[in-house]
């Protein structure tokens, strides 16, 4: 009866509602009171069938639950003894303390200026060695050990198709001289589809390692950019400290 009770009192605004109060609506958990969290706002509880999960069976349950009113806050009530004495409190004593600001020069901003560009451009110089050695374990672009490691494989998987290619011809035309004899067509038969497996497999290799070097082309290209990018940033540095600095008197 207690229970009964406390869901009947129960009202909850999904707009501003958390996850612990969410989850005693009926049939709502954890990960159904997340999605509520992240689909809203809501204006109205038809709306709230966008949530992935939330069925109209489960929305006509929890409707008697449901308020879309906004949240009025109530005054706090203070006890009338602090009340009264913070109405006695000088206007003076309750004024917040203005913050003090911290001025600059035109000379220190120039120089807090330079200052980051500088630590930016190290940065920047930082991470670019960095990905170039980690993609190639060395700062030449050009002398990538896996691209030849895998035209090497490419060449030798190759080579074995061609090879099965001809053994399947070969079997082929076992298969069709000895047609009459059922037992040994049955092994060849077996021995033909254990090839056609084995180039299957050697297909799929083929795919995999031609993607992988699709992958490669693409993060040496991204990296090119990257370079050519950082590049222009140095000479539009180079221009905005021409533009910036003054021109020394001779």
């Amino acid at each position: 009866m207690g229970k009964m009770s406390e869901r009947e009192d129960l009202l909850i605004n999904p707009n501003s509602a958390s996850v612990e109060a969410l989850i005693q609506l009926p049939g709502v958990g954890e990960v159904l009171a997340q999605r509520i969290i992240e689909s809203r706002p809501y204006a109205q509880a038809e709306e709230m069938l966008r949530v992935p999960g939330l069925g109209e069976a489960t929305l006509a349950r929890l409707k008697a639950y449901l308020t879309f009113e906004k949240d009025i806050k109530p005054a706090l009530d203070a006890p009338e003894g602090k009340e009264v004495e913070s109405e006695g409190l000088p206007r003076s004593a309750r004024r917040k303390p203005i913050r003090e600001t911290t001025t600059y020069s035109r000379e220190a901003t120039l120089w807090l200026i330079v200052g980051a560009v500088v630590i930016s451009i190290a940065l920047s110089v930082v991470l670019s060695l960095s990905i170039l050695a980690g993609i190639n374990r060395t700062l030449n672009y050009g002398r990538h050990a896996t691209v030849r490691q895998l035209s090497s494989e490419l060449a030798e998987i190759k080579a074995e198709i061609t090879d099965m290619s001809s053994r399947m011809d070969v079997i082929g035309r076992r298969i069709g001289a000895v047609e009459g004899l059922s037992g040994r067509v049955t092994g060849m038969e077996n021995e033909f589809s254990a090839l056609r497996e084995e180039v299957r497999g050697s297909m799929d290799q083929l795919n995999s390692i031609r993607s992988r070097m699709d992958g490669l082309i693409q993060e040496m290209g991204f990296l090119s950019e990257r370079i050519g990018v950082f590049d222009m940033f140095l000479e539009g540095l180079r221009e905005l400290l021409v533009r910036a600095l003054p021109a020394t008197a001779p």
